[in-house]
């Protein structure tokens, strides 16, 4: 099941992942939405405004009752903020774009370059080809840069200052790169894409997917079956 509010990237993604797996997909926008999403294997929110409430809690009670959610893009997008629900939920937090500090902010139009930090994991690893490597220093750790296979989507879109409220509940999948428009520095933060057990289930999230042509790159398409696939 998809539900979504911007309808082009997923009818590319649809497309996409019908013509790999055979999967049968439904889609609905958020006032079809049914209280009971238990019958589906996989739920894929794509929702970039406010959610209503009936959404916001059929998603959680999916996901807490055993089903796997992935999030993708602006699903944990600075509108969230006003589901505080959601954002516990998730184990995320957001500032306002004018806070003082980690300000949230959309870096656009960027490569957004997504890091494979975890190179064992299934949805890194199952059938994905990365056309690229980079130099990438994680930011949550005391680490040195290394060499990591990447993924660049163009002229897309990148979120700065994600910020985890959940300690170490998450396992870190992808790290998000690029190159600041405004100041020519580089950014790295580990935040292009996580998976967290919640309840019976698990959340999935990936942070790229603004255009239509994010979801007609092969391998990003790849990743996000085996969001849909991986057997923890």
């Amino acid at each position: 099941m998809i539900v979504a509010d911007e309808w082009p990237q997923m009818h590319a993604l649809s497309t996409a992942l019908a013509s790999r797996s055979g999967l049968v997909i439904h889609a609905t926008e958020e006032e079809g939405i049914p209280a009971d999403l238990s019958p589906y294997d996989a739920v894929i929110m794509y929702v970039h405004g406010v959610m209503g409430p009936q959404l916001e809690q059929a998603l959680i009670r999916y996901a807490l009752q055993g089903g796997r959610l992935v999030i993708l893009h602006h699903g944990l997008a600075s509108g969230k903020i006003r589901n505080p629900a959601w954002m516990e939920f998730t184990g995320m937090h957001i500032e306002p774009p004018d806070a003082a500090a980690n300000a949230w902010k959309v870096l656009a139009p960027v490569t957004h370059t997504l890091v494979n930090l975890n190179p064992k994991h299934y949805i890194t690893s199952h059938d994905v080809t990365y056309n690229a490597e980079i130099s990438y220093q994680s930011s949550d750790a005391l680490t040195q840069p290394g060499l990591y296979p990447a993924l660049p989507l163009l002229d897309t879109e990148l979120f700065l200052n994600q910020q985890f409220t959940d300690g170490r509940e998450k396992t870190v999948l992808f790290g998000a790169h690029c190159i600041h428009p405004d100041t020519g520095k580089t950014v790295m933060q580990d935040r292009g894409g996580w998976v967290k057990p919640a309840g019976n289930g698990w959340i999935c999230y990936l942070q790229p997917g603004h255009s239509e042509q994010d979801f007609m790159i092969p391998s990003f398409n790849q990743i996000i079956l085996n969001s849909i696939t991986w057997a923890p």
